[in-house]
């Protein structure tokens, strides 16, 4: 039973209800009318509903973009490298469920294949959702390791953020202009073997977390991707060299204590792009990361400023 009270603009709602138990809880909800509704809604609405009803959102305002995603099976000799990395698919000290660690690395593998291949023509469109899918049993994918709230669980599809993390990786490093990107909220592992700086992964939720990004060259462009030895290997590769370089610098970078005494870490991400004659046609901040640490930090790491 749900009793609501809204007075004025800036409202009060209160909501009184009927525990299983018989009790009456109370939940006031302070603000301005669309704050404290949009907040009742979240008391009230189971948060799986609350989910599709988001997907269900994403899926119409995509409609328009679909003609203008990449696709596999072009044709073409793309044999000029624009940026190539690996990541490792275990890292020693981070497994604490051997069937979730093999279910991530099987998921990994399914979407690399769905996404191995895929061709930007000059303008088109990289999405990661548009072109994974959504993942379920049906489809092939298996229960693996995710993160919720900092803690891990277990979810169809689970790990496959490996894959979002390596092409965005890929991605700025061979010019490409991103369109969407959500950040990670956690920094999981120290630098120790860690090949990139902090901050530059992907998230993806499907479908309205996604990694989209544009071709801006003056020819396509095709996106590899493979399993091979214990390792994700990625690349992207073009027919022709369009004479860029780039560099990719982290700036602002910290370690922070927040008044509850977690550590936080925070940077920007920069990208510099020079022509073949070394000048500056470009010079952007791709991204301003905020994450908490899972880990222990020394306290000579730690801002005190």
């Amino acid at each position: 039973m749900l009793i609501i009270r809204v007075n004025g603009y800036f409202t009060l709602a209160t909501v009184k209800v009927l525990t299983h138990s018989g009790n009456i809880m109370n939940q006031a909800f302070f603000g301005s009318g669309i704050t404290s509704i949009y907040s009742l809604m979240r008391f009230v609405v189971p948060f799986p509903l609350r989910v599709e009803v988001h997907r269900s959102r994403r899926f119409l305002q995509d409609l328009k973009f679909r003609k203008r995603i990449g696709r596999r099976g072009v044709p073409g000799s793309f044999e000029y490298l624009l940026s190539e990395a690996s990541s490792p698919l275990r890292r020693p000290g981070t497994i604490s469920s051997e069937v979730l660690q093999k279910g991530k690395e099987h998921n990994v593998a399914l979407v690399a294949g769905f996404i191995d291949g895929v061709v930007l023509q000059p303008g088109e469109l990289f999405s990661y959702h548009a072109l994974v899918g959504r993942p379920s049993r049906l489809r092939g994918f298996v229960p693996g390791l995710e993160l919720h709230d900092g803690k891990e669980s277990s979810g169809i599809g689970g790990g496959s953020c490996q894959v979002s993390n390596l092409l965005y990786w890929l991605g700025i490093r061979a010019g490409l202009v991103i369109v969407e990107r959500h950040r990670h909220t956690y920094d999981l592992f120290p630098d120790e073997r860690r090949t990139v700086p902090f901050g530059c992964g992907a998230t993806v939720f499907y479908n309205y977390h996604d990694l989209r990004m544009q071709n801006p060259h003056k020819g396509p462009v095709r996106l590899g991707l493979k399993i091979e030895r214990g390792f994700l290997h990625g690349k992207i590769t073009a027919e022709e060299d369009f004479g860029l370089k780039i560099r990719i610098d982290e700036t602002m970078h910290r370690f922070f204590k927040k008044s509850d005494g977690s550590i936080w870490r925070e940077n920007q991400i920069q990208r510099t792009i020079r022509n073949s004659r070394g000048r500056i046609i470009r010079q952007e901040i791709l991204a301003h990361n905020l994450g908490r640490v899972m880990y222990e930090v020394p306290e000579k790491l730690v801002d005190r400023s």
